[in-house]
């Protein structure tokens, strides 16, 4: 199957603009994600559960989960979830709908197995994502954990950015097992700026707060609460961010965001402007991984993310302190099957040792 997706299936994709085949694949995996039968079928042949971690006093299956930024409306959670993927992440979800910045804002770079994007949070809004999450992906009723990516609208001065986050947190918390608040995607203008030490502490107090009033409802299930971080900050920076977030009772972190420092890559390329993912920034991910896991003395759990796309670059994550892994570009690159494929390699290369 990965021979004929590499041969057959991704050439036809890849003659396509990058968004639209983007468009495409989400669709067909909407329509999928609407029929239970094809995916017990798909979950009974491809999933992997043989590398169970408990996290965040969550179960997942495999350590391998799907980046936020692919299914930005939780369209396909449970099609994804049956492909292999042990978590998905849903979003970046803002509390209305935006389209986002202008087109073309999606490109590939095939020789360094990159991508290249300027999307901005284009979603339909957190409600339209809880309702249809609701109907197809209920929590309590799923095999792989949901995280959602709650960020600002792109119209939100940076002053009132709190209002978002928490409004977004109201409106996903009854169907989130885990919420990532997304500080660190380059494409929404100034977004970065929130993890300067004039709004990042109130910021995050806001949020907190927010969750430690969900945690009271009776019968609420504590609820995660991470924080994404950007792979271009220095380490004084990091170490600030990583110092708010623990103090404040963060429950983890995911390292790292998509980069604009492009001179990552490993050829001449020139690449456009947004976030760089993909293998060009797998060394400088790992780099703020092992930072962040030595920094916390390998107590602040870790999802590692930026340039996994074998079980190489999975085993140096989970080896600098990562406990949990993300994909997005390999997923592209490599095909439906790498994620059951991936979580089977690494559970086996552990077991060696």
């Amino acid at each position: 199957m990965s021979f004929l997706y590499k041969k057959l299936i991704r050439p036809v994709f890849f003659h396509l603009d990058a968004e639209r085949a983007h468009e495409i694949v989400c669709s067909g995996m909407s329509w999928l994600e609407k029929s239970n039968v094809i995916r017990y079928l798909l979950q009974k042949n491809l999933h992997f559960n043989c590398d169970e971690i408990y996290l965040f006093g969550l179960k997942f299956p495999n350590r391998i989960g799907l980046a936020a930024g692919l299914d930005k409306n939780g369209m396909f959670p449970g099609i994804s979830s049956a492909l292999g993927f042990g978590h998905i992440e849903v979003g970046t979800v803002t509390p209305v709908e935006q389209s986002g910045n202008a087109k073309p804002r999606l490109f590939r770079y095939e020789e360094q197995k990159a991508l290249i994007n300027r999307m901005g949070f284009n979603n339909f809004g957190a409600t339209a994502l809880v309702r249809r999450i609701a109907r197809y992906y209920p929590k309590g009723s799923r095999y792989s954990p949901l995280g959602i990516n709650i960020g600002k609208g792109k119209a939100t001065v940076l002053e009132n950015a709190y209002e978002d986050y928490v409004s977004v947190f109201e409106t996903v918390a009854c169907q989130a097992d885990y919420i990532t608040v997304n500080i660190s995607s380059p494409n929404t203008p100034g977004l970065r700026k929130l993890q300067n030490s004039e709004y990042l502490e109130p910021l995050l107090k806001k949020i907190i707060e927010k969750k430690r009033a969900w945690d009271g409802i009776m019968n609420n299930p504590p609820l995660p609460v991470l924080l994404k971080i950007s792979p271009d900050e220095t380490f004084a920076a990091l170490e600030r961010l990583i110092g708010t977030a623990v103090e404040l009772g963060f429950s983890g972190v995911v390292a790292t965001n998509t980069s604009i420092v492009h001179d990552h890559a490993i050829s001449n390329t020139k690449f456009e402007q947004g976030g760089l993912s993909g293998l060009p920034i797998e060394k400088r991910s790992l780099e703020v991984i092992n930072f962040i896991a030595k920094l916390t003395d390998y107590k602040f759990p870790i999802i590692g993310v930026g340039g996994v796309s074998d079980s190489e670059t999975a085993m140096r994550k989970l080896d600098a302190g990562a406990s949990l892994l993300q994909l997005y570009t390999a997923f592209v690159y490599e095909g439906p099957l790498f994620p059951s494929r991936l979580a089977k390699r690494i559970s086996q290369r552990k077991s060696w040792f």
